[in-house]
């Protein structure tokens, strides 16, 4: 079995995984705590969920190699209790390797709207994500959550009537991708990023869409676009889950005839799918524009507390 591609996709230009980050910052300064190798992570290029305040008490007191190197030994075993492969416990919103395309979210005028602001806070390669609801002055949370409840209206099962989808106001961004001829050498997860899920080692498998509003037109032909895996995943993988390169043969193994698709979508049209699918940035060499990108995460109002060091209500807006 091989995988299929509707394009020929380039290596993206970052080095690493955030684990890998992690341990280079950790060789590096052999003193550092482990909250100081997550606090220079997070400062310098990647955007990572940072602990709470009672855990930040507990890993400045951790030395960052000694931390880590019990990480990597713990990794396998955690990833054997949740086989990727393995039967879902949870019911999904949207089928794992799945996803649906809503035409014309935003109108002509809000596309303008939130590429002007791009152009003004993003213009830089490598600048991390906007997050939206830290700047309500660029789309109200009414407005989001219009958006939102359009999304939510095409899946292809409405919700059980117990659900009770939520906003994740941490991961309502707006990004800009860079072709790989405008990237620096080293940029985290600000731009283009490897194979990955949305989900996160404590959420797991709790539901979870992720709505890619791109806001101009050629994404994947002109302007890096998005590649998804239909490989029906259970679970985040400890693994591969934030950032991989190897991920491909694996899935490949577990799910024969797994295939890569390269998603169209018009400026301001919805590509929506399950926060466990395998997804990365499509770039190649051909590619000179950017492309910018509005994010919005739905979740189940009752899993917040597992996204993010203090969930609950803080962190999210409730739909229903």
């Amino acid at each position: 079995m091989t995988l299929v591609t509707a394009s020929p996709v380039q290596s993206n230009s970052h080095g690493g995984t955030l684990f890998g980050e992690m341990w280079r910052v950790a060789e590096q300064n052999p003193a550092y705590s482990l909250l100081e190798v997550l606090d220079s992570i997070d400062r310098d290029s990647w955007d990572i969920e940072m602990p709470s305040a009672d855990q930040r008490g507990v890993y400045a007191r951790v030395n960052g190699q000694a931390a880590l190197r019990r990480l990597r030994e713990a990794m396998k075993g955690m990833q054997d209790e949740y086989p990727l492969d393995a039967l879902p416990r949870r019911r999904q919103w949207l089928a794992s390797g799945c996803h649906v395309r809503v035409e014309a979210v935003l109108d002509a005028r809000q596309v303008r709207e939130l590429a002007g602001h791009c152009d003004h806070l993003l213009h830089t390669a490598g600048m991390r994500p906007v997050r939206l609801f830290e700047n309500p002055q660029i789309l109200s949370e009414e407005t989001i959550a219009a958006i939102a409840r359009t999304a939510l209206a095409a899946l292809p099962q409405s919700l059980s009537s117990s659900a009770r989808p939520a906003l994740l106001k941490r991961r309502t961004l707006l990004r800009r991708t860079f072709p790989p001829a405008q990237l620096p050498n080293a940029h985290g997860n600000a731009n283009n990023q490897f194979w990955h899920q949305d989900s996160n080692q404590n959420f797991n498998d709790a539901p979870m869409l992720t709505l890619w509003i791109p806001l101009q037109g050629g994404a994947g032909r002109t302007c890096p676009g998005l590649e998804v895996i239909d490989a029906p995943v259970s679970y985040f993988s400890i693994l591969h889950g934030d950032s991989s390169q190897t991920v491909c043969p694996i899935l490949r193994d577990m799910f024969p005839g797994t295939k890569i698709t390269s998603l169209e979508a018009a400026a301001g049209d919805c590509v929506m799918f399950n926060g466990l699918t395998f997804h990365q940035t499509a770039t190649n060499t051909e590619m000179r524009e950017h492309r910018d990108v509005l994010l919005i995460r739905i979740i189940e109002a009752a899993d917040a507390a597992h996204f993010g060091p203090n969930g609950a209500a803080d962190g999210i807006v409730p739909l229903v």
